[in-house]
């Protein structure tokens, strides 16, 4: 349960973005929708190519909490910072500047930071025991946070955000408040698995 609740915190950051960041900007922001799109689809190339960066720098890590939990649990921080970073576009900015500014603060929450968490959590399966039938049973357990994390991000959301004044103030609150339960979960998850020795 420890290890699979890391997933409630990948999920907060993660439904939230893919499921929201798009109505912030059109709406809220006044931005294009079509060159938000094509700005995020060039951030995946970014993504692509640090995947195999930090599944590289995991495999090198030697440290007191093992190789993959130093990596969670550091860049969870990032994620945070970014994920609220990103709804706090200023609204007086040109709009070059606003694309700009998205482009940035989303490139490093999805290629440095949610990445590096991502692919250390993913990593922990194989480092916290070597039997087989519980890796399944993990990966299972995983799944069911993961799922559940994300249906009650997309059902409570709008709700809590109308109820918050539905303006771009109430976004940055919810923003916050998911970063702040994403950073305690996952460092609850970090710290009650402990990863095998090597030998």
């Amino acid at each position: 349960i420890g290890y699979g609740s890391g997933d409630i915190a990948g999920n907060v950051v993660y439904a939230f973005l893919s499921s929201f960041v798009m109505l912030f900007l059109t709406d809220s922001i006044g931005l294009n929708a079509g060159i938000i799109g094509t700005l995020m689809m060039v951030s995946k190339i970014f993504d692509g190519v640090t995947d195999i960066f930090f599944g590289t720098m995991i495999d090198k890590t030697k440290s007191k909490m093992g190789k993959a939990r130093p990596w969670m649990l550091w860049a969870y921080i990032g994620c945070a910072v970014m994920l609220v970073a990103i709804f706090l576009i200023p609204e007086s900015w040109g709009e070059f500047a606003k694309y700009a500014y998205f482009f940035i603060t989303y490139t490093l929450l999805n290629a440095i930071f949610f990445t590096a968490n991502n692919i250390a959590y993913g990593t922990l399966t194989a480092l916290i025991t070597k039997n087989g039938s519980e890796r399944v049973q993990m990966g299972s357990i995983r799944f069911v946070f993961a799922f559940g994390t994300s249906l009650l991000i997309q059902t409570v959301t709008i709700g809590a955000v109308t109820a918050l004044g539905g303006d771009t103030s109430a976004w940055k609150m919810i923003a916050i408040i998911y970063a702040i339960i994403g950073l305690v979960v996952n460092t609850i998850s970090v710290f009650s698995v402990k990863e095998l020795p090597a030998e």
